[in-house]
C-alpha cells in the first residue's frame, strides 16, 4: 500500500509529525479544504449520484482514505459521502472494500444519505455468485461471498443496536 497511496502516507506522516494540536489541526482543515475541492468541480457536472467522475479509482480511493484517517482522529468529516458511495457502487472490489470501511466508519442508520445506500447494499447481499460483478465479469471482481461480508460487517455497524 505504500507505494500506491503516497499522498496518503506522506499526510499521515506529516500529521504525525506535527508539534502541536494546533498545527495538526491547522494541516487537516488544509487537507479537508483540498479533498472538498477535489470532490466538487467548479466548472465540471457531477454524476447522477453526486461524485466527481473525473477522480480516477486511486483519486477517490486515497481521498476517501483520508477522510477516515481525519475521522479516526475525532474531526468531524461532513462531506464525500457520495464518492464513498461510488465507491460501494464499484464492480471492483478494492474500491469496495474502501467504499464499505467509509461506510461503516463515517455514516450512521439516521444519516439521510442511507436511502441511497439500501439499494446497494440489498443487491450486494442477494447477487448470487455468478453476478458478484453485477453480471459481467470486470477486472478486479472477485466471488460474491467476499462482498456478501463486506456488506454485513458495514450493515451491522451501521444500524449499532437499533
Amino acid at each position: 500500500m505504500s507505494s500506491q497511496a503516497r499522498g496518503l502516507n506522506n499526510f499521515i506522516s506529516d500529521l504525525r509529525n506535527s508539534k502541536s494540536r494546533e498545527e495538526e489541526s491547522n494541516r487537516v482543515e488544509v487537507e479537508l479544504a483540498k479533498i472538498r475541492k477535489k470532490f466538487n468541480p467548479g466548472d465540471s457536472k457531477l454524476a447522477a449520484d453526486g461524485s466527481n467522475p473525473s477522480l480516477s479509482s486511486y483519486q477517490r480511493k486515497k481521498y476517501v482514505w483520508k477522510l477516515v484517517y481525519i475521522h479516526v482522529l475525532g474531526y468531524e468529516v461532513d462531506f464525500g459521502h457520495a464518492e464513498v458511495l461510488a465507491l460501494v457502487r464499484s464492480a471492483k472490489y478494492s474500491e469496495k472494500v474502501v467504499g464499505y470501511a467509509a461506510l461503516s466508519l463515517l455514516l450512521r442508520g439516521s444519516d439521510p444519505v442511507m436511502a441511497n445506500v439500501i439499494g446497494t447494499l440489498k443487491a450486494d447481499l442477494t447477487a448470487g455468485p455468478g453476478d458478484a460483478a453485477r453480471g459481467k465479469k470486470a477486472k478486479g471482481a472477485v466471488k460474491n461471498d467476499a462482498v456478501q461480508c463486506l456488506a454485513l460487517c458495514s450493515l451491522a455497524n451501521i444500524a449499532g443496536l437499533e
